[in-house]
């Protein structure tokens, strides 16, 4: 089994070198996830090295291993959150090192004192403040409490809590001067992908209705794509979380000549439209489900269908003029939501004479949503990439 075992690892040693040579050829060519990791693995390696040469040369600490520990753990993907990691271990560490420093020469090195230690630092732990760094409280106190045995003095406390204040300092340091990642580009693919998947689906619904009457599986297939846009909205607003994450504090923004929109504001409200318009058109789908199972005879000569489609793909243009920042822009999306409206007035007038409101009213009403949601948008400023 053993030998089996080792032919199938260098059979699989090939193809693994060669998805290793392509991740670096990537993080060579491109900016992405490729060049943010290895960048990522070098800067937690120069604060590692440079936080212990500091501290067990230059400061000759006893307990050096603190500061290139903190050091890794300070280090992350963006300056915001290096700063909030920075300040939490820190005030982790403090307390649970505060909690040893008590309890040793209060009660002595016992286990009765071990134990009272431990549970004050867990409960200091479950600080919401320290977030995902609370856990640390705990580790550092038993830490703390092993290294003052038998040697209870402020001295040796002292050195533990310098070294963490150093593996802060030179992770936060490294972070901010060793390129620092503006995800700026990340956002505007969000929000792009989130955009081309909308007009996409709106336009894939008109041509088939002005085709005439969909069957049952076409509408099917838009009801499930209506329904897999949540997932694209919920990666678009990652993306945008992200972008405005890797901006805070970061010095690099202050030379970039294209800077994104000032607090994301114009792409968050380009998302939210755009995800309520997800939800109009998971009702249209729904509609027109409906729609087709009517047995009035609403649907028998198509009479609807092909006009309505020419709604949703004048929607459909709105939608891909929506947050563009081109001149003519508004212009556009102006004339798409009077041709729609005229459209909607116009088959809402003739549902009315044929009785058929209550059937097609829906439907109508969701265009018009759409179309209302679209304009009011791009008017309050909506941001795309162009």
């Amino acid at each position: 089994m053993a030998l089996i075992a080792a032919r199938g690892y260098f059979r699989s040693m090939p193809g693994a070198v060669e998805r290793l040579r392509q991740r670096t050829l990537r993080a060579r060519e491109f900016a992405g996830y490729e060049r943010d990791g290895a960048l990522l693995l070098f800067k937690s390696a120069v604060s590692g090295v440079a936080a212990w040469t500091v501290a067990q040369y230059v400061i000759v600490s006893p307990q050096p291993t603190y500061a290139p520990f903190v050091a890794l753990l300070v280090v992350q993907s963006t300056v915001y959150r290096s700063l909030l990691h920075s300040v939490q271990y820190v005030g982790a560490v403090l307390l649970g090192v505060l909690a040893a420093g008590a309890a040793s020469p209060l009660l002595g090195d016992n286990v009765g004192a071990f134990a009272v230690m431990l549970v004050a630092a867990v409960l200091v732990g479950h600080w919401r403040r320290l977030g995902i760094m609370g856990v640390q409280a705990p580790v550092a106190g038993i830490f703390a409490y092993s290294a003052l045995m038998g040697d209870p003095e402020t001295p040796m406390l002292w050195s533990i809590v310098s070294m963490v204040l150093l593996g802060a300092g030179v992770g936060l340091a490294v972070n901010l001067v060793l390129l620092p990642p503006m995800r700026c580009s990340t956002a505007d693919r969000g929000v792009q992908e989130l955009s081309t998947a909308v007009a996409a689906l709106l336009q894939d619904m008109a041509e088939g209705l002005r085709a005439g009457i969909p069957d049952s599986g076409t509408v099917g297939d838009w009801r499930s794509r209506s329904r897999g846009l949540d997932s694209t909205v919920g990666k678009a607003r990652s993306a945008i979380g992200h972008g405005a994450e890797s901006i805070s504090y970061n010095p690099r923004r202050m030379f970039r000549k294209h800077r994104p929109v000032a607090g994301f504001d114009g792409y968050r409200m380009m998302v939210e439209t755009l995800a309520r318009a997800a939800e109009q058109l998971r009702s249209i789908a729904f509609g027109l489900r409906k729609l087709l199972d009517d047995e009035t005879g609403h649907t028998a000569d198509g009479t609807f269908f092909r006009p309505y489609g020419e709604i949703l793909a004048l929607v459909a243009d709105g939608v891909r003029y929506l947050g563009a920042t081109a001149p003519d822009s508004e212009q556009h999306i102006r004339e798409s939501a009077a041709a729609c409206d005229e459209r909607c007035e116009r088959l809402a007038a003739d549902a009315r004479e044929k009785n058929a409101w209550p059937a097609l009213g829906g439907l109508l009403t969701d265009a018009s949503r759409l179309v209302e949601e679209l304009s009011e948008a791009h008017a309050r400023g909506a941001v795309r990439a162009d």
